[in-house]
């Protein structure tokens, strides 16, 4: 009986593991599907004649012979096809048409056959060579051999062209290619343009005619498949290995967890476009200086223009110099095509013989951009060109966000292991691991160091040596690392005094983490702290700071001497609430009393052609101007709220202010619902935090929101209807203690561990986030 049961649980994981499989099997497929046909066949074009007239259609003297036409062009113009502007003079003809691409010479280089058919109306025609044609030098100049087979007599085919002098309102470029400066000029405009002769028609017109044309330089051609393999193979793995471990062989938490998360920040390695991740241009640029300087070369070079401005310049290896930019990278089927145009193998020359101006790193030498660096530093020393060095700083990028939240899972007490598996498995997370990001370590550290923090909390057994340098080396730097994360130092505090050697090596720790989160915050954010205080008066507040000292120095001598006294207890509690609020209500008022205030004519003139003031909102002004400020934070939260929910959970793929991609809210409500189920507690299990804690992590959690909110502010102009920069990813560091207090609700419960269904759902619904978002990138 044993047997058959045994038998009959393998069985229906067998099943299980065959329907997992289908229907994996069937969602990557069906998105295959579409995107193969979403991306292949794509052309990327730009106008080179467009001084045309649509009544104005020139015939083949001989279809045979057909018509040809100059053309120029440079070697940044690489030549897939033509759009040339076909008439069937209003019917359906039928043959065949050719178009040969010639040399100076007259000797043939590439060409495309179309079927006429194809040819409906008056309108613009793509016509993709057989093979590109790449100009190695300015103005080459080639002719396009136009010729057509009617079925018969009746299928004659027209092009449309212009004659003429060009307007005034157009100019040449270096190519001699005209552009159009006023475009409600180029719709009625009819020029013909020397250096493009069209001729062969039935009638040659005086002044000569040039065919209205386009250029396609660029043509997706049949990437599709090549983009969907690597990825399903990829998703298929990841959901599939996922369920073996979690369901079959029953791995622990830790080793499903650090599986899953480097299975799909693989995934979302290859699924990103490069560059296309939140600020990846400047945070590729802080990592290649960082490991440029580990190198022991020239990193990040900071000059000034003639107007006293900053300018910043990057030192590259001539193969990277090309594609280094200074804002997002392109989406859609050509942000991927890219990479495979510019493979990048072996053989690179390491020299920095390029400079490349790029927008400022936030901070070329911060440890967040460690595990990038050394990716960029292993591809340059074997010679890898700049696509394959990306793809490698982002895979050291996954590699150190797995080993942050495998490790916090396992250092995790037992109930809360799913919390912090779940918060790691999210899009977002693996989104920012799988590019180049400083908020990857960031949110790695924060996890581990949340995660230390609970251990010492709840359990009754020691902190060790290691775990207690671990805490330290973190506090020194998540601080640093983002400004708004400074609050977090203060989880040490509920942690057990016994747990860490008793009171005094209790006290004397948690005051080291303190002042190592905090002197490392201050040199990292004094510049922008002194910012946001630019309107405080802060010399009457520095008056203060004096007498403050020696009256708290005269507060602990009484009470070191006179603590045993009840009589005293409540007279020294009584006169610290006099001291705070005294205190308090100066350094409001002085707060309040130093905003800056602007007369309406300042306003007026301050305000910028885009609608924005130059004036920004700082802490004198929001306290000096309590109503306006109120009301901005309004607005933000009910307008705001559902872009911060899909942003904190990875629903907004790429970088959101530039793609304004979004998952479907079917898939969004999921992802927010899993953290919600990892959260629950079994009815069994006893409460995981004292109120003390509670009351810890609320206030931890409501300091990140503030410090957020008020550095958001800082850059938002005082005319904003919302505030700028908040975005939802910020909050995810400290998901994991708002689900702890969530799950001590206690509101629900389950009856048995659900422990292993919530970790195979981040698992499958991440994956499924991932195959949206990649289909998303590809169709925009």
């Amino acid at each position: 009986m044993a047997w058959n049961q045994t038998a009959c649980k393998r069985w229906r994981l067998v099943a299980a593991g065959v329907l997992v499989a289908a229907v994996t099997a069937l969602a990557l497929a069906w998105t295959s599907y579409n995107v193969i046909h979403t991306v292949n066949g794509q052309s990327e074009y730009y106008q080179v004649h467009d001084y045309y007239a649509e009544d104005q259609v020139m015939l083949a003297a001989d279809p045979a012979q057909g018509w040809t036409q100059g053309i120029l062009a440079g070697p940044d113009t690489p030549l897939y096809g033509v759009r040339l502007y076909f008439s069937s003079l209003d019917r359906v003809v039928h043959g065949t048409l050719y178009v040969d691409l010639l040399d100076e010479s007259g000797q043939r280089l590439t060409g495309a056959a179309l079927d006429m058919t194809e040819i409906l109306g008056l309108d613009f025609q793509g016509i993709v060579f057989e093979q590109p044609v790449f100009p190695e030098k300015d103005a080459t100049r080639y002719t396009l051999h136009i010729y057509y087979a009617p079925a018969t007599e009746e299928d004659v085919l027209g092009l449309v062209y212009g004659t003429g002098p060009m307007p005034e309102e157009a100019e040449l470029d270096e190519n001699q290619i005209p552009l159009v400066l006023d475009p409600d000029a180029a719709i009625s405009a009819n020029a013909a343009n020397p250096a493009f002769p069209l001729e062969g028609g039935t009638v040659q017109p005086e002044g000569g005619a040039t065919a209205a044309m386009q250029y396609i330089t660029n043509y997706s051609g049949n990437i599709g498949l090549w983009l969907c393999v690597p990825v399903a193979v990829i998703l298929f793995a990841a959901v599939l290995g996922a369920w073996w471990l979690i369901f079959w062989k029953k791995a622990s938490a830790p080793a499903c967890v650090a599986y899953a998360v480097a299975a799909l920040g693989l995934g979302w390695a290859l699924i990103t476009p490069p560059m296309a991740g939140p600020d990846e241009y400047t945070h590729l640029a802080g990592a290649y200086s960082m490991a440029s300087r580990m190198m022991g070369q020239s990193g990040v070079q900071v000059d000034y223009d003639d107007w006293g401005r900053e300018v910043y310049t990057l030192p590259m290896r001539e193969c990277d110099a090309p594609y280094m930019r200074d804002r997002s990278g392109e989406i859609g089927v050509f942000g991927y095509k890219q990479i495979l145009d510019h493979p990048g193998g072996f053989g690179n020359s390491g020299q920095l013989i390029k400079e490349v101006e790029v927008v400022a790193p936030a901070n070329p030498q911060a440890v967040q951009y460690l595990p990038q660096a050394l990716g960029i530093l292993l591809a340059r020393l074997i010679g890898l060109g700049f696509y394959p060095m990306l793809l490698m700083g982002r895979l050291f990028s996954v590699a150190a966000y797995t080993a942050l939240a495998a490790l916090a899972v396992r250092v995790a007490p037992r109930g809360s292991k799913e919390i912090f598996g779940a918060a790691a498995l999210l899009p977002m997370g693996l989104s920012l691991a799988g590019s180049f990001s400083a908020d990857t370590m960031v949110l790695g550290m924060a996890f581990l160091f949340t995660a230390l923090c609970f251990v010492g909390m709840t359990e009754k057994k020691p902190v060790g040596l290691a775990r207690q340098v671990a805490l330290l080396i973190l506090a020194a730097l998540l601080a640093p690392a983002k400004a708004i994360y400074l609050g977090m130092v203060a989880l040490v505090f509920p942690m057990k005094a016994e747990n860490l050697g008793g009171k005094l090596r209790s006290r004397v720790f948690k005051a080291l983490v303190c002042a190592a989160a905090l002197i490392g915050w201050l040199a990292a954010n004094g510049s922008t702290m002194a910012y946001m205080l630019r309107s405080v008066d802060t010399e009457r507040i520095q008056l203060a700071i004096p007498p403050a000292l020696i009256l708290a120095a005269a507060c602990w001598v009484a009470w070191y001497k006179l603590h045993h006294k009840r009589w005293f207890k409540w007279a020294a509690l009584g006169a610290c609430g006099l001291i705070l609020l005294a205190g308090g209500t100066t350094v409001l008022w002085v707060l309040a009393n130093s905003g800056q205030t602007l007369t309406p004519e300042e306003m007026a003139a301050g305000i910028q052609p885009n609608g924005e003031s130059i004036y920004t909102f700082s802490i004198g002004y929001m306290l000096s101007q309590p109503s306006q400020t109120i009301k901005l934070l309004t607005n933000t939260v009910v307008d705001q709220l559902p872009v911060y929910l899909q942003g904190l959970v990875g629903a907004l793929p790429g970088e959101p202010i530039v793609h304004k991609l979004s998952l479907s809210w079917s898939l969004t409500i999921l992802l927010l619902l899993i953290p919600v189920c990892a959260s629950v507690r079994q009815n069994e299990q006893p409460v995981r935090l004292t109120r003390p804690v509670r009351w810890v992590m609320g206030l931890v959690t409501a300091s990140v929101v503030l410090l957020m909110v008020a550095a958001a502010l800082i850059w938002t102009p005082i005319n904003a209807t919302t505030v700028f920069g908040i975005q939802g990813r910020y909050l995810l560091p400290v998901l994991p203690m708002f689900l702890l207090l969530l799950g001590e609700q206690g509101a629900f419960c389950t009856r048995r561990d659900v422990s292993r269904g919530i970790r195979a759902a981040s698992v499958f619904v991440s994956a499924a986030a991932a195959l949206e978002s990649f289909a998303l990138f590809c169709g925009a």
